[in-house]
């Protein structure tokens, strides 16, 4: 697994040398940018690897020397985790992170019952605690067979029906309620995971975007989680399919408890054509409704 920078910004024409220049400096060596003709503006949009020699600190002190000598302060970050082809070989577990590259597998909840409390006072996230089914639009659904509500995973009754013919195991049913239009209703349920895996093994990459505030001293708002690495025994006598993490995640606000899959279950997703086998944001298969998967790594 590699680990790779996106950076997006803009300056004028006259400077792209000039900031050419600075990411060699730091052994980042970037090609000339497209220049936008209507404005003369360059968009700079290089993407590299992360590694010994090119580290996030380097990174964070090259920010400093586009501000200080080019006036450069707003840089977009975005981090890509890329997979050899052994590394999908060999998981027998998965961290499934999108049901499709479009904002129609995020549904928002309408009414289910919690109990909030918070977790950091110091940078607001709150811990909230189910009390009754989830309350959505089922008609949203539509052809989708897996959509995100709140951090938990709701699945189409087809979705259910395979799951069920392929002897997937380790989860419960909950069936949620539906609110909105009679039109396209239809049965849903909320998959919940029996089990909670181990924790993560300790070499877990963390990361932070440097043009951000930094990370808080609770360890979770700010914090980039690279993949998910677990000890190889500490998994090898796990049984079922659909697991919890033991680690946090948030959506900015609440904590959850990320999903993770096992192999048969990517493969009954391949195998029924709900989803084209994808290996990476920057799959040329990943449209709309492709299911991303990263396999969990082991140590």
């Amino acid at each position: 697994m590699k680990v790779e920078l996106e950076n997006l910004f803009s300056i004028d024409e006259s400077s792209q040398d000039q900031v050419i220049k600075v990411y060699n400096r730091y052994g980042i060596f970037i090609d000339a940018p497209e220049i936008r003709k209507r404005n003369l503006k360059a968009s700079f949009n290089p993407i590299f690897t992360l590694n010994e020699d090119v580290t996030y600190e380097h990174v964070a002190d090259l920010y400093k020397s586009l501000e200080h000598e080019l006036g450069i302060v707003s840089i977009g970050e975005r981090f890509y985790f890329d997979f050899s082809d052994s590394e999908y070989e060999q998981a027998s577990l998965f961290t499934l992170n999108s049901t499709g590259n479009s904002p129609e597998m995020f549904l928002d909840d309408r009414g289910t019952l919690f109990s909030i409390s918070t977790y950091c006072h110091h940078c607001g996230l709150m811990e909230k605690e189910q009390l009754s089914p989830l309350v959505i639009d089922t008609s949203k659904i539509e052809d989708r067979h897996l959509v995100h509500v709140s951090g938990f995973w709701v699945a189409s009754e087809r979705l259910v029906t395979l799951m069920k013919q392929e002897s997937i195991e380790g989860y419960d049913l909950l069936e949620v309620i539906h609110q909105g239009p009679e039109r396209g209703k239809q049965p849903a349920y909320q998959i919940i995971p029996r089990q909670i895996l181990p924790t993560c093994n300790s070499e877990r990459v963390k990361l932070y975007f440097a043009t951000e505030q930094p990370p808080c001293r609770c360890g979770l708002s700010g914090v980039i989680n690279g993949p998910d690495i677990y000890d190889r025994k500490a998994i090898t006598d796990l049984k079922g399919d659909i697991f919890f993490s033991a680690e946090w995640s948030h959506d900015g606000r609440y904590l959850y408890r990320k999903t993770l899959f096992s192999r048969k279950f990517r493969e009954l997703i391949i195998k029924n054509n709900i989803s084209r086998e994808v290996k990476g944001e920057k799959d040329r298969n990943f449209g709309p409704k492709d299911w991303l998967f990263d396999p969990v790594l082991l140590k």
